[in-house]
């Protein structure tokens, strides 16, 4: 009898999984915060936690009306960092401390109104 080749063998995927993680998470704003080096540098680990911990607090966060936030690599203008896109409003943020990540999530986030006085203007 023939031996059952490596193609045939049942193997165990290594990577954890989760029903739920087979689906977009309801969501009506996807906010992502530059992780790359230099938001890094300036902040931008420690506000992801502000900005995560204010939108529970909210209960405000991958939920139908809520916000799915998500970390990315550089999204540039890197020396106006850390930076912070939100949409699909398609609004770019400065957010340079815990206060400022406070009030983006009580005002836009939760309130639906822009924080004009954060917004990364383009140069037109």
């Amino acid at each position: 009898m023939k031996q059952p080749g490596p193609a045939s063998q049942h193997t165990k995927d290594p990577v954890d999984t989760h029903p739920d993680w087979s689906y977009i998470p309801e969501h009506a704003r996807h906010v992502f915060l530059c992780a790359g080096p230099r938001c890094t540098q300036r902040g931008a680990l420690q506000l992801w936690k502000t900005l995560r911990r204010r939108l529970l607090e909210h209960q405000h966060i991958e939920n139908p009306g809520g916000v799915l936030l998500t970390r990315t690599h550089c999204q540039f203008p890197c020396n106006l960092g850390p930076v912070l896109t939100v949409y699909p409003e398609a609004c770019w943020y400065r957010v340079s401390s815990e206060a400022d990540a406070q009030r983006l999530v009580d005002v836009h986030l939760v309130g639906g109104d822009i924080v004009e006085d954060l917004l990364i203007r383009s140069r037109s």
